[in-house]
């Protein structure tokens, strides 16, 4: 049974595997060339103490690094969407055809009627082609972990939504889920096309809602308020406004991730507006326009008027217990729909 799966699967396994090849190189040229770069500016940043210091030097090796930085933005952009592509096409082409085909066609009737149980045949199915899967996502999620290394650093940043579903574990859960998902569409519908749309359909949703609806509430986030007065807005990094409210850039510990920031409240917990203490904004119109504004002297003036704003983040020590919990649900979602694909493979009458 697993040679005849192998014989079934051996066209898509071989052109996977070219295809890893191609991108391992790929990866291979363009990531040595950039570590290299990388540690090269990165040593005389550590020569100089500092790469943002004042001296003319260090601020010309800032500048290289930013340099460094914008000429891989449109290859790390578009590696990290072909990173994410990948489940999805393992869903698509893998999942949705390897029952749907079969019941579509016909041969399923063939096989049923040899000495391989229901049970096996579908077991074997699963097991071979869902191994190759994981695997796939996970060397894909791994070069490109590895080849974005230092941009990573750089961005200061792991927790944007393309560049968490792309990296380390989580990968592999999306790939388990979308080949389980497409087998058993393929399985209920039995029909190919059907499930192949339906299971891009629930992958691209499931991309769009998971960052923002599930992701942030798996793990308890931390909240701070921060009054608004001149000893708070030193800490402060920034300031925006607009008619209706506005913002100050507050501060977080390095490598948290950044869930929400709303606008500065009264004590009753009512939005307040630029134009209510106008005489706190010199040079600004309600729109953020304006020269930049001194924080300090806007945190004098306001500080009578009991205000306050709010900063919740995930401290970048969750950073790997999320990514083993999304896995994990993915991982259990998709034993899920292998369990959906056994029983119902069990009642159907031939």
């Amino acid at each position: 049974m697993i040679w005849v799966t192998w014989r079934q699967f051996r066209a898509q396994a071989l052109t996977v595997l070219v295809l890893l090849a191609a991108a391992a190189i790929g990866f291979l040229v363009t990531g040595l060339r950039m570590h290299h770069s990388y540690a090269a500016d990165l040593a005389a940043c550590a020569s100089l103490h500092a790469c943002d210091g004042a001296t003319p030097a260090a601020r010309a090796l800032g500048a290289q690094l930013s340099l460094l930085q914008r000429s891989y933005e449109p290859m790390f952009e578009l590696l990290q969407l072909l990173v994410i592509a990948v489940p999805a096409l393992i869903g698509i082409f893998w999942g949705a055809p390897l029952i749907g085909r079969e019941l579509e066609t016909g041969t399923h009737q063939l096989a049923w009627n040899q000495t391989v149980t229901r049970t096996r045949w579908l077991a074997v199915k699963l097991t071979v082609v869902g191994v190759a899967a994981i695997a796939t996502a996970a060397i894909f999620s791994w070069l490109l972990t590895w080849w974005a290394g230092p941009l990573d650093h750089l961005n200061g940043n792991r927790w944007a939504a393309m560049t968490f579903a792309s990296r380390d574990i989580v990968p592999l859960g999306y790939a388990a889920f979308a080949f389980t998902l497409g087998t058993t569409l393929g399985l209920l519908l039995r029909r190919t096309l059907p499930a192949m749309a339906i299971t891009l359909a629930v992958f691209i949703a499931i991309q769009m809602l998971v960052p923002t609806l599930i992701r942030p509430h798996l793990l308890p986030s931390t909240t701070t308020t921060f009054p608004i007065n001149q000893a708070s807005t030193s800490q402060f990094h920034g300031f925006s406004g607009s008619q209706t409210d506005f913002h100050f850039d507050l501060p977080t510990p390095r490598g948290a991730w950044l869930i929400s920031q709303p606008p500065v409240k009264n004590s009753s917990g009512q939005v307040v507006r630029i134009e209510d203490y106008s005489d706190c904004f010199p040079g600004q119109d309600g729109g953020g326009q304006g020269d930049d504004p001194d924080l300090d002297q806007i945190g004098a003036c306001l500080a009578e008027n009991n205000l306050h704003e709010t900063v919740t983040y995930q401290p970048a020590s969750h950073y790997w217990p999320l990514q083993w919990m999304e896995a994990g649900i993915f991982l259990v979602l998709a034993g899920a729909l292998a369990g959906t694909c056994f029983w119902w493979i069990r009642r159907r009458q031939n």
